[in-house]
Parts: C-alpha cells; sequence; structure tokens
C-alpha cells in the first residue's frame, strides 16, 4: 500500500511509500504528522496519494526560505549579467530575507508575499548606517559642491565613492544625513525625513525576482506550485507616457557648449548622440570594431559596472550585436580622437593600460558607467540646458529619428532592441504624428486636393 495513517502519541501520522532510491534502491517513505483525528489523517492521505500521482508531491523539507534564495542566487549567477546578479542579491538580502527569510519554504504563500510588499511600502527603506558624522570637511566639501551643479543625491554618493577613499563606503542615504546636519548647524532647517517606504517600482521589481526564484523552485519540486502566481504586487507608478529626450536645437547646444570647452569626454557624447548607442555598448567600442573609412561599427561588447566591479560583457539582447552606419560628421570627430589618444599613449609610455577600447582615461584604464553618467548630468546643469540623463540620449537619437520620418524597423535595428514592439511601445508618443503623416500621403494619392 503507497500510503497508510498511524496513530502516533496523542496524534495521527501519515505515511507515504514514493518510488525506490533511483541510484541505490533503496525503500524510500515520507512521513506528515500533526493531525489531530483519523479522518483528518485519512483526508491527507488521499490528497497526498492524489499529489504523488499528479506529479505535483513535494516532499516534506525544513528548509527556509532565506537558505533556498541563498541556493538560488548561487544558482542563478553564471545565468544573468553581473549587473542584474547585483541587483538581484541585492534586493533579495536587503528587502526579502530579513522579513521572510526564516518561513519554511513549503509554508510560504500568497498571503505572506502580500504581507511582505505592504511592509515594504510603509517601511522598507534602510535606515542611515551612518548618521552623517566622522567625515572630514573635504568629502562634505566636494558633495556641496556636486549638488550645488545639480548631480542628484544617488549620483553624488556614487562619485564621491569613486573620488575619495574615505568615502568609499558612502550610501546615498548617510549623505543626505551628513548634509542635513550641516544645514542644521549651519542655522538651516533640517530637513523632514523622507518617506521610510520604498518606491513602489522598486517592491514591484522585488515581486519579479521572487516571482522567478518561486518558480525554480517548482521546477526543481520545491514547491508544488508557485505562490508568487496568486499575489498581489503593487502596479508599478504610471510613467508619463513618453520618454525624457531633447529637441535638436537642445542636443546641438550641449553639443556645442561640450565642444568649446574642449571637453574630453565630447567624442563619446557625439557617438551616443548620434547613434542611440548604450552607454555600456559605447564605453565597450573597440577601435578594431570601427571601420572609419567606410563609415561603420560593430557592437560586440559592453562595459557593466555593479556595486563593486567594472567588467566587460555581451550585449543585453542577440539583436545587440549589430552594424552602426556612421555619418561623415561622426567620423570625423572620431578620426580626431584617434589622435589625441595616441598621443596620451605616447606620453604615459609604459604605463599605459592598452585595452584597445575607443573611450578611455588618459592611462588606458576604462571609464566607470556610473561616473561618466554622472559628468553627463553636471554639464547638463552647467551648460543651462533641462535636465537629462545619459539614457536620454539615446530616446533623443531615436524621438529625433521617427518623426524625421525613419522607417521604426531601422529604428529598432540601430537601438538593438529585440522587436519592433518594444521600441514603438517606449516611443509610442512620436507614434500619433506618425500616423497623420501616413494618412495624409496615402490620401494624397488618391483624393483630390481640398
Amino acid at each position: 500500500m503507497r500510503g497508510s495513517i498511524l496513530k502516533r502519541g496523542g496524534g495521527w501520522t501519515v505515511k507515504i511509500e514514493l518510488d525506490p532510491d533511483p541510484s541505490t534502491g533503496r525503500r524510500r517513505q515520507r512521513w506528515h504528522s500533526g493531525f489531530k483525528t483519523k479522518r483528518d489523517a485519512e483526508r491527507a492521505r488521499i490528497d497526498l496519494l492524489s499529489k504523488l500521482d499528479r506529479g505535483a508531491y513535494v516532499e516534506p523539507s525544513r528548509q527556509t526560505v532565506g537558505e533556498f534564495l541563498e541556493e538560488w542566487l548561487t544558482a542563478a549567477s553564471p545565468t544573468v549579467r553581473p549587473s542584474t546578479f547585483d541587483s538581484y542579491s541585492r534586493n533579495v538580502r536587503l528587502h526579502v530575507i530579513p522579513h521572510i527569510g526564516t518561513i519554511r519554504l513549503t509554508r510560504l504563500d500568497a498571503g505572506v508575499l502580500n504581507g511582505l510588499y505592504a511592509t515594504l511600502l510603509n517601511s522598507g527603506r534602510r535606515p542611515p548606517s551612518r548618521q552623517g558624522a566622522g567625515y572630514s570637511p573635504e568629502v562634505l566639501a566636494r558633495a556641496k559642491e556636486l549638488r550645488a551643479e545639480g548631480t542628484s543625491l544617488n549620483a553624488t554618493a556614487r562619485a564621491l565613492r569613486d573620488e575619495l577613499p574615505e568615502a568609499s563606503h558612502l550610501t546615498k542615504d548617510t549623505l543626505a544625513s551628513l548634509l542635513r546636519r550641516d544645514s542644521s548647524s549651519n542655522g538651516g532647517e533640517l530637513s523632514a525625513p523622507s518617506s521610510t517606504g520604498l518606491d513602489r517600482r522598486t517592491v514591484a521589481y522585488i515581486h519579479t525576482i521572487l516571482h522567478r526564484a518561486l518558480k525554480d523552485a517548482v521546477r526543481w519540486g520545491r514547491l508544488a506550485r508557485n505562490p508568487a502566481d496568486a499575489s498581489d504586487p503593487p502596479r508599478s507608478a504610471q510613467k508619463d507616457g513618453q520618454a525624457a529626450a531633447w529637441d535638436g536645437p537642445t542636443l546641438r547646444r550641449f553639443l556645442d557648449s561640450s565642444r568649446a570647452e574642449r571637453d574630453r569626454l565630447y567624442p563619446l557624447w557625439v557617438v551616443l548622440a548620434t547613434t542611440g548607442m548604450r552607454r555600456g555598448e559605447g564605453l565597450g567600442l573597440r577601435w578594431v570594431d570601427i571601420d572609419l573609412d567606410a563609415g561603420h561599427m560593430r557592437v560586440v561588447q559592453t562595459v557593466i559596472q555593479t556595486r563593486s566591479s567594472v567588467s566587460l560583457g555581451v550585449p543585453k539582447t542577440s539583436q545587440g550585436r549589430r552594424s552602426v552606419s556612421l555619418d561623415p560628421i561622426t567620423v570625423g570627430v572620431l578620426r580626431s580622437h584617434r589622435v589625441r589618444m595616441l598621443e596620451d599613449r605616447m606620453l604615459v609610455g609604459p604605463d599605459f593600460e592598452d585595452r584597445s577600447l575607443v573611450f578611455h582615461h588618459p592611462d588606458g584604464t576604462w571609464l566607470r558607467p556610473n561616473s561618466v553618467s554622472d559628468s553627463f548630468v553636471r554639464r547638463v546643469a552647467r551648460y543651462g540646458l533641462p535636465r537629462l540623463t545619459l539614457h536620454g540620449l539615446r530616446h533623443t537619437w531615436a524621438t529625433l529619428a521617427l518623426e524625421d520620418g525613419v522607417h521604426p524597423r531601422v529604428v529598432q535595428e540601430r537601438l538593438g532592441h529585440s522587436t519592433v514592439a518594444i521600441t514603438l511601445g517606449i516611443y509610442s508618443h512620436v507614434s500619433p504624428r506618425l500616423h497623420d503623416e501616413a494618412a495624409n500621403q496615402v490620401a494624397r494619392l488618391m483624393l483630390p486636393p481640398a
């Protein structure tokens, strides 16, 4: 008999006979206890045998959610990009394990997940690791300088971590405390603390991570079903439906200002603005990937930054490996840039790190993506232009191209999107104008002038 019930102490237990161990041939039994009456045990026996027949039976386990997630992170590490894994591990270890990590995995249900999401929305933000005390005046002065240039709090903290060894572990929250303490000591009003809850988009992203992890738990036979399927994560706040972008004259003002001050990063801004490339793709360009005579470049690698390191990786999608045409002006900028890079190499001499990169520090070391983004934001503020992130140059190229009548398929291929639907979805604000132009163009072919 595959299942039986037994009285043990003051309660009843169900014993299930499983198939013999395939490697040893030994008999396998599993015990399910805790039933107060024989009738409850009989019902459980029938249910367990039914699950066994359907392949939905999960063996009893004392593994906790935290133990499983640590195991899952180890297994997921080689399957995702380093930046994605860094994001997964940070969110799981900061926002999931501290709250539900001690719960047994087999007892995790939608109600527990919904409670987690509610807690994170209400009070999920981590308190500052320090209250802003103990840092030197140099850190404070540099922080105030960056903030005065319009740099965001998060970008300021990143810049300080990169520039000053003393601030290598400075967080955004600690920086905010440091600035508030300085404001208070100088007679300014202490700003009210920000909300203690996480952003809705962050909590929705945490749900996405958990859904993937628990899907693997089902696939590995740890769970019968995915409890995240029945949970109710918060919906991400709706954006205004339009990707942030500049118009042509504003972009021209930025590039003219950068060129006028002999900005070392001017060639990078030109390449990103005229090709729509991603930040990491531009920083990963090698001279061997560019044919200046033919006016083409190949995107084959990207620079990826995590919280602890910078590394090379493959483009984000399979369509990301692509050939991109260059206009004559961009080719000219790159030719001049190459001459300058060769001069730098000669000045540095044998200490030059030859990575064959197009864009790098004078000693050949690669540019850190986050630092490049922060540099762009500071220049935008200094030039008095509308706020825009570095990724906004990509949006700007796509928006200008679609508005000027470039076919969406060409835009998709140039941007490296996996489908044209993604391109049209992101830039849906341009589509109505394209429909209007199409209606007018086709109507003129068949109807007399009004």
